[in-house]
């Protein structure tokens, strides 16, 4: 088992990848999310899944299919399923002390969206005193009313850059 690890994929939820609206580059981020799932899975790291809830008739409200975690990213018995109402995962629970309890120092993180939950996860974690991982490669986003996708997820990395490590999906060795 590869202790004091953990993969945080992050609200790769079946809404954020399917038509009409998918995210940017979604059929070759599932794909990098599923290569870093079967590595974890095969070294014994501890995933963690993170679940955003929507508000009524949103596409990721609870129980609805959009909702649901996309099912080529198996969830497994021992895999950590956190669900939450906002950006941060740490908000309202006590994820960061469960964390802690089972040894994880270092969380390598991944999933979306690159300038909303990717940022704000990262950060939390740095602050929570873990050392983070970002897979640059496995985030994604939308685009906005003034940048494309790739130029937010760029510009993610780059203000990262200095606060987390950067690792692309190739070498990523867990």
């Amino acid at each position: 088992m590869n202790e004091g690890t953990a993969l945080m994929i992050i609200d790769a939820q079946v809404h954020m990848f399917a038509p009409p609206n998918p995210v940017y580059q979604a059929e070759e981020l599932l794909e990098r999310l599923k290569k870093l799932l079967s590595l974890a899975r095969a070294s014994g790291t501890q995933v963690i899944f993170v679940q955003n809830n929507g508000s009524v008739g949103e596409s990721d409200e609870p129980r609805t299919r959009g909702w649901l975690i996309h099912p080529e990213l198996e969830v497994v018995m021992g895999d950590m399923v956190l669900q939450k109402a906002e950006g941060s995962a740490y908000a309202g629970n006590d994820l960061e002390k469960r964390l802690k309890q089972i040894g994880i120092k270092k969380l390598i993180i991944a999933g979306l969206q690159s300038e909303y939950c990717i940022l704000t996860n990262c950060e939390k974690s740095i602050d929570a005193g873990f050392e983070v991982i970002l897979v640059s490669d496995a985030h994604s986003t939308y685009d906005s009313g003034t940048q494309k996708a790739s130029e937010i997820i760029a510009a993610i990395n780059a203000r990262l850059r200095n606060k987390v490590e950067m690792w692309r999906v190739d070498d990523v060795a867990i």
